[in-house]
């Protein structure tokens, strides 16, 4: 089955790291008018008001490595 050009197989979708950082950043800037690198930035800092609105964006972020450039640890993504 294919879910939005990518293959799923056994329920399970695969996405690259771009995608999930795309995502991550549209849904950012629509439901809290900041990028992903600034809603992550800020959860980890604890400055992020109403972090259940992006929950899912949190657990997103969770399938890239705690040592990504989008978390600040590194050059920009």
């Amino acid at each position: 089955m294919k879910t939005n050009g990518r293959q799923e197989r056994n329920g399970v979708i695969e996405l690259t790291r771009k995608e999930i950082i795309e995502r991550i950043d549209r849904e950012a800037k629509r439901r809290m008018h900041m990028s992903a690198n600034e809603l992550l930035r800020s959860y980890r800092a604890g400055r992020l008001e109403d972090a259940g609105a992006v929950a899912d964006l949190l657990a997103l972020s969770n399938l890239l490595p705690d040592n990504d450039p989008l978390f600040g640890n590194g050059t920009a993504a």
